[in-house]
This record gives C-alpha cells, sequence and structure tokens, in this order.
C-alpha cells in the first residue's frame, strides 16, 4: 500500500486546477462578453450575431468533449492539458488577427472543442483521484478560478485592448496559457499513488475502496445505460439547463450593465465585484456539498438561480436595486463546474468518472451550447437583455425540479 508522505504535491494540483478554471473565466465564462466586444469593435461585425455563432461552435467542439473523456481515461490528465492549453494559445494568436466571422467561428471551435481538456474534464477527474472525499470543498475552491479572471484577466482585456490593441492582449493571454499548459507536462500526477501518496492523504476503508477505486480508470457503464437511465435524464437536462444560466449570466451581464447605461468599464468593474462574491460563494457550495450532500447543495444553487435572475427581471427598472438579487444568482456562479462532477463521484464512483463524464457531460454540454444562440435571439427580439435573465430563471425552475427527482447516491457497478 502507499506510504504518506508531504502532501503538499496534492495541494500543489488544487492550485493547478484553480488555474485551469482561471484560463476558463478568462475566454469562455465572463471574459467572453468582453472578447465579443472588443472582437466586433476590431472588425465592425454586430455583437449580437458574434455572440449567437458561438453556440455553432459550441456543437461543432461537443465531440471534442466525448473525446476528450476517452483521452483522460485511457491517458490520463497531464498530456491532454498540455495540448489543450497550447491549442488555445494557437487559437488565441488566429483570433486576434481575425478580419471577419469566419475566423470568429474558427476561434469558438477551438476555445470550446478544448475547454474541456484543461478545465472540466480533466482537471475534475484530477480533483476525484487526489481528493475523493473532500471533493466538494475542494472543487469549490478549484472552481473559484473562474471568477478570480474577472478581476485579473477579463479586467486586463478590457483596459489594455484599447491602449496596446487587442492584437498585442491576445499575444499576451496566448504566452501565459501556453506556459501553464507547458508546465502542466512536469507539474500534474495523474494519481497519489503514483507518487507514493494516499487519496485525501488517508487510507481507503474496505467501503471507500469499493466506492472510490483504485484510481486506475474503468468503464462499468455503457452509454446506453447511462442516458436512458431516470437519473442519467435528469443530470442532462437537469445540469445542461443550470449550465445555460451560468453560462449565459456572467455572458450577457456586461451588455446588460451596458444596456442599463454603465460604460463597459464601469460593467467588467461591477463583475469583477461581482466576482469577488462569487469566490465566496462557490467555496460556501462546495462546503454544504461535503456536508449535506451533493443533491441538497444542487438544489440550493438552483433555488438562488430562480430567486436572483427572477427578481433581477421584476426590479430591473429600478436604479440600482436589480444589482441585489443579480448578485445573490451569481454568488455561487462557479458552483455547477464542482456539482456537475460531484455528483458523478458520488453516483458512479472514483474509478468510473471519466468514462461516464464522457457521456453524460457530453449530453450536458449539447443543452449548454444553445446558451448564445438564446443569448442573442431574446435579446434581439425582446429587444432588452432582461429578458434573457428572466428566461434563466425559468429554466432553473425546470432544473431544480429535475435534480430534485434524482437520485446522487453511490451505485455499484451493474453485473454482466
Amino acid at each position: 500500500m502507499a506510504q504518506k508522505k508531504s502532501f503538499l504535491r496534492g495541494y500543489s494540483m488544487v492550485l493547478h486546477s484553480f488555474l485551469m478554471y482561471w484560463i476558463y473565466g478568462t475566454l469562455i465564462g465572463g471574459g467572453l462578453s468582453v472578447i465579443v466586444a472588443q472582437y466586433c469593435g476590431m472588425t465592425g461585425l454586430d455583437s449580437n450575431l458574434v455572440t449567437s455563432v458561438n453556440t455553432v461552435g459550441g456543437f461543432l467542439s461537443v465531440v471534442m468533449t466525448f473525446l476528450i473523456g476517452r483521452w483522460v481515461m485511457t491517458r490520463g490528465v497531464r498530456g491532454i492539458t498540455a495540448f489543450s492549453c497550447v491549442g488555445t494559445a494557437a487559437g488565441l494568436c488566429i483570433l486576434g488577427n481575425g478580419d471577419g466571422l469566419g475566423i470568429y467561428v474558427l476561434w469558438s471551435v477551438i476555445s470550446q472543442g478544448l475547454y474541456n481538456g484543461y478545465s472540466f474534464t480533466a482537471t475534475n477527474a484530477l480533483i476525484a483521484n487526489w481528493f475523493p472525499r473532500k471533493k466538494g470543498w475542494v472543487m469549490g475552491i478549484t472552481t473559484a478560478g473562474m471568477m478570480a479572471a474577472s478581476f485579473t484577466s477579463v479586467m486586463f482585456i478590457s483596459v489594455f485592448s484599447p491602449r496596446i490593441g487587442f492584437t498585442n492582449v491576445c499575444y499576451i493571454l496566448a504566452a501565459v496559457i501556453a506556459a501553464l499548459g507547458l508546465v502542466s507536462l512536469k507539474w500534474i500526477v495523474d494519481t497519489p499513488e503514483q507518487c507514493g501518496l494516499l487519496p485525501d492523504n488517508l487510507p481507503l476503508t474496505e467501503q471507500e475502496r469499493q466506492a472510490f477505486g483504485g484510481g486506475a480508470a474503468r468503464q462499468d457503464w455503457t452509454a446506453r445505460e447511462l442516458i436512458l437511465s431516470r437519473d442519467g435524464m435528469c443530470y442532462i437536462i437537469g445540469f445542461g439547463l443550470l449550465f445555460i444560466a451560468t453560462t449565459g449570466g456572467i455572458t450577457a451581464f456586461v451588455p446588460y450593465m451596458v444596456e442599463r447605461g454603465y460604460s463597459q468599464v464601469d460593467a467588467v468593474g461591477l463583475m469583477s465585484l461581482t466576482s469577488l462574491f462569487s469566490l465566496i460563494g462557490s467555496f460556501v457550495i462546495g462546503v454544504l456539498d461535503t456536508r449535506l450532500g451533493t443533491k441538497t447543495a444542487s438544489l440550493i444553487y438552483a433555488a438562488l438561480y430562480v430567486i436572483g435572475y427572477c427578481g433581477a427581471f421584476a426590479l430591473t427598472g429600478t436604479d440600482k436595486l436589480f444589482l441585489l438579487p443579480l448578485w445573490l444568482a451569481m454568488a455561487s456562479g462557479g458552483a455547477n463546474a464542482n456539482l456537475m462532477a460531484s455528483a458523478l463521484v458520488s453516483q458512479y464512483g472514483r474509478a468510473n468518472y471519466a468514462s461516464v463524464w464522457s457521456v453524460l457531460f457530453t449530453g450536458a454540454s449539447l443543452i449548454r451550447n444553445l446558451c448564445y444562440l438564446l443569448i442573442g435571439s431574446i435579446a434581439s427580439l425582446s429587444g432588452t437583455y432582461a429578458r434573457v435573465y428572466l428566461f434563466w430563471g425559468i429554466i432553473s425552475a425546470f432544473s431544480f425540479v429535475l435534480l430534485a427527482a434524482s437520485n446522487f447516491k453511490y451505485r455499484p457497478a451493474p453485473r454482466r
């Protein structure tokens, strides 16, 4: 059996995962609205159109979600993390020199196709291997990287693009992301057992050994069994709808605030302030996951979205009161990422995580990819981004019902 040594290596995986979600927050989360604005300013394209075509990139890249899950299952996290970071950096350089819609669609395919290779699929599998017992609150820390991007890299894009040019900003971010990818080749260790350590730095009980597995990836469920099960469908649709509300809430924030009369810089500043609350909220949801269970934490999370987004719509006509419910909803903005992962570890175990994730998360991603089309369509048809947030509240209510009907408990592998 592996012997305990210094667990600093394990905690360094938390830092690494935090940085990977920081990249996601910069390019796919809150940073997307700023990137769209800067690219449209450089090319003269309509921002609603460019936002909508992210849906095209999302659907074209869904196959990558499945393939990356298989890569993680068979080859581990290290290689795909490096590949995805370097590929994303190359895409940024192309985007910075773009001159039309075609280049943006290419960037959308690259960025959305590869984010699972450095964040959701890969880094969640890493944390599930290292911290199977404490996955909830640890993932609450790592996914906070998405919100940290708002007051660091996203602010950098917003402030420095007018000063040094959007192209140069893309080059700088590309260099940072590529460097993180290359460092990952030496930094990442897929499982604690590979370096003589133990999961959570504690020996596994016999019951935990059956649930968590030994770290070696397995595939005990077929895709058909997962998709056609009640819990599988509740996961795909329930978390898929929350994924829309999470991504859409932060993506629509800047144009919504500009519509309310704020400048883009002030809107990004408010998004940064919101993200400070989200750092705390993501961690709190992670603690609730660990102490109360993933199902209870997920229901609390969905309820916050219903109350917050519907409340923001109801108070849109006020001066600043609409910000209070909006902040309430977005205060746990990063929690969807850790709850989606934690649910599958709880239900299928540590060893089956990658194989199950590659199927069920792919299904949820298909739904999430409607996000950008919905933002552009609802804003264009209604003439206001306020109705976008009302829609997020409504679909979050559907998500609450589906997750309430799902069983989050561990189930043993089927006998063949």
